[in-house]
């Protein structure tokens, strides 16, 4: 095709489709008729000779070929705003604007009140969503700009995102108080012999340290006793605090729970690994002014609690 005959306008549409999945919404997204989207998506077919999107019932879903125009199309897209749009100094005491963070629920009980209480003073007009997916549709969103930033602990995220370390996280075993075999310290035995409550969140990698206690199990010739296998943080102290059951969490969940809860946290009696948590954001956002703003103030709240 030539590139001369395509609308810029046509791939806005495109952007939009990609995102919402949906002709409605895109709609009433970029401020047009339902009959102007459907035109622009016909538009779009004949250009390209390919459906692009096509209806089911869960939406409208790209084809393989739309699917590889995505990324190109919306990165392309960004680096165009931010070419044309005036540069925008970022007053944070007047800004009204959302940021959309990615992080697992333990990561939104550790990082969430500290944040929130900076913005109420700070930045008033600031709003915060929390997004729920799993770290591939995280790069995919991020890129595409439904995800501002990502809190936590990510190992696998491709090329184009800038990382900068948090604080370094350890793990400890989090039981209630008057537990009747733990009471002063954790020893060896007692953790073999213990029932265990595993968390598995979506987000972030809390399987590796589970990897990493499934493996020590196995040298020291033990079978781990897995009593319960959770996937949501949701009630953990009011279930450790009415079991004899041990769960391992990061120290800093181990700290906010026993804080307002029966319950004890002990250092584990052997070597486990230690994380770095970090926050992620892709290129696109790597200038914008709101953003850096955000970033410095998470860093500063954040940074060396180690």
């Amino acid at each position: 095709m030539n590139l001369r005959s395509l609308d810029l306008n046509l791939l806005l549409v495109f952007e939009s489709l990609l995102r919402t999945r949906s002709t409605t919404v895109t709609a009433e997204e970029l401020n047009l008729t339902q009959s102007a989207v459907s035109n622009a998506l016909k538009r779009l077919r004949l250009a390209f000779g390919d459906p692009l999107f096509v209806k089911t019932p869960q939406g409208m879903l790209p084809t393989e070929l739309a699917t590889s125009l995505a990324s190109p199309v919306t990165e392309g897209l960004g680096l165009i705003r931010g070419a044309i749009e005036a540069p925008q100094d970022f007053v944070p005491a007047r800004a009204q604007r959302t940021f959309r963070l990615y992080l697992s629920d333990i990561g939104q009980l550790i990082f969430m009140p500290k944040l929130m209480a900076t913005l109420a003073v700070q930045a008033p007009g600031v709003r915060i969503v929390t997004v729920d997916t799993t770290p591939r549709e995280a790069q995919s969103a991020m890129a595409m700009g439904d995800i501002d930033l990502t809190l936590g602990l990510f190992t696998r995220f491709s090329s184009g995102f800038h990382q900068q370390r948090l604080f370094r996280e350890h793990y400890v075993a989090l039981v209630r108080d008057g537990h009747p075999t733990i009471h002063g310290e954790l020893t060896v035995e007692n953790f073999r012999n213990a029932a265990h409550a595993v968390y598995r969140p979506t987000a972030g990698h809390h399987d590796v340290f589970e990897t990493a206690v499934e493996q020590w199990f196995a040298r020291s010739g033990h079978q781990r006793h897995v009593a319960l296998r959770m996937a949501h943080s949701m009630g953990l102290s009011a279930l450790i605090a009415a079991s004899d059951l041990v769960v391992c969490v990061p120290t800093r969940l181990g700290r906010a729970l026993s804080a307002n809860a029966d319950l004890q946290t002990y250092a584990l009696p052997f070597e486990s690994p230690e994380f770095d948590i970090s926050q992620l954001w892709h290129e696109r956002f790597h200038t914008d002014a709101g953003h850096r703003w955000l970033r410095n103030t998470i860093f500063h709240l954040f940074h060396g609690e180690d």
